[in-house]
């Protein structure tokens, strides 16, 4: 889909195709989903996998853990550390962020609300696994990160979002969704240049960012389809506050990136981050 279309709400007939598909992609790529331990019967599957067959980086680090963890705590990392170090550091963060706003979430829904049938459901549990991805792409290159809290502008933009009206908490996480599209997106390119002189590894991250992206890229969709005229193009113009925002407490984002960043982001063009994936999410309306 095209940035305009993005931004354009659907019809009747695109909303009740859309529900159905949706339904229908979430089934067959996660299975059956367990509340209790928040865990996807097919999804499990592939973290089986990862763990029985463990695959991380040989030779000398890539990124020193000593100098990893003297950044991990700091909101701003010091100067002069390589791309390699940077990106983990905007992985650790990310899952930092990613972690607290899904726990948060989780803790103040209702379970009663929402049952196995309720997309939100599984978009809730995918958001939880990606917490879970994240620490194991960084295994992948032996390093450990610590359980951090999120600094109070990631915080507080990720937990509004539970006390909100669903009216104008929709937008946000809209926005913010399309900015995590963009942010990924550009970590797992940044990623296949930084790390590409060792095959298996990479290929392992690449699996990893395949994981988030595809749901990703489904959820963008999925509140989109919950937007009128009106909230879309309130979004569309909020988009790039909002990301400014989210990545206000992760610099190395922008020490990674520079003007890239925004300018993928504001561009809105998300299908085409997972256009080479077999497990992608496409509507039938598109």
């Amino acid at each position: 889909m095209t940035k305009i279309s993005l931004f354009t709400h659907l019809t009747n007939k695109q909303q009740e195709l859309f529900d159905e598909d949706y339904m229908d992609h979430l089934h067959r790529r996660n299975g059956e989903v367990d509340l209790g331990t928040r865990r996807f019967s097919v999804r499990e599957r592939f973290f089986e996998d990862v763990e029985a067959n463990p695959i991380r980086r040989h030779g000398p680090p890539v990124v020193d853990q000593a100098v990893f963890e003297r950044n991990e705590g700091r909101s701003y990392p010091e100067p002069g550390l390589d791309e390699a170090t940077l990106w983990a550091l905007a992985v650790a963060k990310s899952n930092r962020t990613e972690r607290d706003g899904v726990e948060y979430m989780l803790s103040h829904t209702d379970p009663t609300i929402l049952g196995p049938d309720n997309p939100l459901t599984y978009i809730n549990v995918e958001e939880f696994y990606h917490t879970r991805v994240l620490n194991d792409a960084l295994d992948v290159l032996d390093l450990e990160m610590h359980q951090f809290p999120p600094p109070l502008m990631s915080r507080t933009i990720g937990r509004s979002v539970t006390q909100l009206p669903k009216s104008v908490s929709n937008v946000i996480v809209f926005t913010a969704e399309i900015a995590g599209v963009a942010a990924f997106r550009l970590l797992r390119d940044k990623g296949y240049e930084l790390f590409d002189d060792q095959p298996k590894p990479l290929e392992r991250l690449g699996e990893f960012f395949q994981q988030i992206l595809v749901d990703e890229v489904g959820h963008v969709h999925y509140v989109r389809s919950r937007l009128g005229p009106a909230q879309l193009q309130i979004a569309k113009a909020m988009l790039p506050i909002v990301a400014r925002g989210l990545i206000h407490d992760m610099p190395e984002y922008d020490l990674l990136f520079g003007k890239k960043l925004m300018d993928t982001i504001v561009a809105a063009d998300v299908d085409s981050a997972v256009v080479d994936y077999h497990d992608k999410f496409v509507p039938t309306y598109s």
